[in-house]
């Protein structure tokens, strides 16, 4: 069914709660895992619904004896691998450990002091990737975000596999021209780790993945755009300055609409590209939808592109597994109220109060007695005659909402790679993971989106593409989606 909300993994989530300042006494690695342990243990419903009390319970025990070894020979600096990999093995993407990017004035102007430099040319960096052509490590080249730009290069004083982002356009004085932005350290798969210092010089680890033919950059929260090098089809997709917004291209009689986030400050944006183009869309011949590394954030984002995606027979039905849930813990209840509104409509009254009778249990959304429309989609809109949404790996969450309707439409076609699977779960809280800790964050679902998961859920394996395609075989996605529609130019 449609999930109820879906908010992004790789956005920046509200620190809620949150103070400027640094813990005089920061607590042991041990005492984290512990308390990253107990708050998803009471406020996740997947450890609810598919560990607690299933064969799987032993696996997790094994995990946290294990972690805890590996705590116990950590500090508190040297914790984030643990809890991260505590987090990953829900193979959830709407779970994660966060680390607040916040320091106070004093820490960032002693952090300024000792900040590390290395002076680069663009002209340069150009220069050699030219010549190193198809030999040059993905990740390299020159990227932006906003104002702010960096060329990541090999690190001079490290192994082959460690990369340097250095700033060559400051937007911030905390990160002049020079300074390293982040360090990346390709693993044997041929993925990354990153440590990223933020403005604040504070420094994170967020997980890092490359997309659309290596032209984008996911840094969660965040997200980079590549200026050179890269094929040109791919950066033609991509807001020049921007990266997060989306953008509306033509090739002849096709209109390409790449979303690369869902953050709800694109909606206008979105709406006003198909308004102003309006007359040209409806004639278009073909719609190509570009959701390939999404972000999500709210699915009302794209909500004017329902009416193209939906066809003109009835949407076929979803499999009906039940109303969305919620498990019921402190954390929870306080969520409800700040982000459905304080006890201010009947639906947060009921919601609270059957929470509140129900502590640690899963509790419906909606009373099965009150009345609901069904009618949640809108009215097909007859423009363009074929639709393409492309997908892959780093789709997620609310950008899976659209896909899912892509694909109960006789019109639309679904082409790609699997989807992060990201739905199961949704509707991110961020919480601290020891009260008084305002660094360590951790990031969980709050809806559920039935009470018989696993059953029908689609994490670790995504949602599956009807025409599959790996992009990475292809440096023209546009070309390819229309091939597959049948409408090759």
């Amino acid at each position: 069914m449609t999930p109820f909300v879906a908010i992004a993994v790789g956005m920046a989530l509200p620190l809620l709660g949150i103070h400027a300042g640094r813990a005089e006494a920061p607590p042991s690695c041990t005492e984290l895992l512990n308390g990253m342990q107990a708050k998803v243990e009471a406020n996740y419903a997947g450890y609810v619904l598919e560990v607690r009390d299933t064969r799987r319970r032993s696996e997790y025990d094994r995990l946290v004896v294990y972690l805890g070894s590996l705590a116990a020979a950590n500090t508190s600096a040297g914790c984030f691998p643990v809890l991260a990999r505590y987090a990953a093995w829900f193979n959830d993407p709407h779970l994660f450990v966060f680390q607040s990017q916040r320091l106070d004035s004093a820490e960032t102007r002693r952090r300024i002091a000792t900040l590390a430099h290395l002076q680069v040319n663009e002209a340069d960096v150009r220069a050699r990737l030219e010549q190193l052509g198809a030999a040059a490590d993905p990740i390299e080249g020159i990227w932006y975000d906003g104002a702010r730009r960096v060329a990541v290069v090999p690190d001079p004083a490290q192994p082959k596999s460690q990369f340097i982002a250095v700033v060559t356009t400051s937007d911030t004085a905390t990160l002049p021209v020079g300074a390293i932005h982040a360090i990346f350290t390709r693993r044997p798969n041929g993925e990354y780790d990153a440590e990223l210092r933020w403005p604040s010089l504070a420094v994170t680890r967020p997980p890092v993945s490359l997309h659309r033919g290596a032209t984008l950059l996911r840094l969660s929260p965040g997200m980079w755009g590549k200026a050179f090098p890269g094929p040109a089809a791919e950066r033609r997709l991509l807001d020049t300055v921007n990266v997060h917004r989306p953008t509306l291209t033509w090739r002849e009689r096709t209109a390409i609409i790449s979303v690369p986030s869902h953050d709800g400050s694109n909606r206008a944006l979105l709406n006003s590209l198909l308004n102003a183009n309006r007359e040209r869309f409806d004639s278009a011949d073909a719609l190509i939808i570009d959701l390939r590394g999404n972000e999500g954030g709210g699915s009302q984002t794209t909500a004017a592109l329902n009416a193209y995606v939906l066809g003109s027979e009835p949407i076929s039905p979803l499999a009906d597994f039940g109303d969305p849930v919620m498990l019921s813990s402190p954390d929870q209840i306080n969520y409800v109220r700040r982000a459905f509104g304080s006890d201010t409509t009947a639906f947060v009254r009921r919601l609270v109060s059957a929470m509140e009778a129900a502590p640690g249990t899963l509790v419906p959304m909606f009373d099965p007695l009150l009345p609901r429309n069904e009618n949640r989609y809108p009215a097909p809109i007859f423009g363009p005659r074929r639709v393409a949404i492309l997908i892959d790996g780093g789709t997620v969450s609310a950008a899976e909402v659209i896909v899912q309707l892509g694909l109960h439409s006789e019109r639309t076609v679904v082409i790609g790679e699997p989807t992060a699977g990201a739905l199961d779960y949704q509707s991110v809280n961020v919480v601290r993971i020891i009260p008084e800790e305002t660094r360590w964050l951790l990031g969980y679902p709050t809806v559920t989106a039935h009470a018989r998961l696993p059953e029908g859920g689609m994490r670790g394996k995504g949602i599956q593409p009807e025409v599959s395609l790996r992009w990475s075989e292809s440096t023209d996605p546009v070309a390819a989606a229309l091939k597959a529609l049948g409408r090759e130019q």
